[in-house]
């Protein structure tokens, strides 16, 4: 992720108390953040979803991407700083470097979630003969 640190060096920065909300899972900013220090906890609705602490990672990018709310809430675990992309959807035409690699992280993270697919598809197999309703309390349980 270093590559895309290099490439937004140059970004307004955004820094964020423990505690603070980053990103609000329905709203729109049009902005796109790159985690430069600290953690954030990520959530959609009342579900905890992952915990993000890697320097570069990227956020917001879907929501300007498909012109639509953010699809999760992302809460400052620790003092955090953001490099800010502000006008995202005009800023990426401008900037083809910093498009490449978001569509970098983006295939990154649809390859991790078809390998997760793929090996809870191998739980279901290997469980298949308990049936819909005694697959359902198995998967209640966790």
């Amino acid at each position: 992720m270093s590559t895309i640190l290099n490439i937004c060096s140059d970004l307004p920065t955004r820094t964020y108390a423990t505690g603070d909300a980053v990103l609000t899972e329905g709203s729109r900013d049009g902005e796109i953040l790159f985690l430069k220090s600290g953690s954030l906890d990520i959530r959609v609705g009342d579900s905890a979803i992952t915990t993000i602490s890697a320097p570069g990672a990227v956020l917001g990018e879907i929501a300007v991407l498909l012109d639509r709310g953010h699809t999760a809430s992302a809460t400052a675990l620790q003092d955090t700083e953001c490099y800010v992309l502000e006008n995202a959807e005009q800023a990426l035409a401008e900037h083809p470097e910093i498009n490449k690699e978001i569509s970098r992280a983006l295939a990154r993270r649809l390859t991790r979630a078809g390998e997760s697919v793929a090996e809870l598809s191998k739980q279901v197999e290997f469980d298949r003969d308990l049936g819909d309703f005694e697959m359902m309390m198995l998967w209640e349980g966790e």
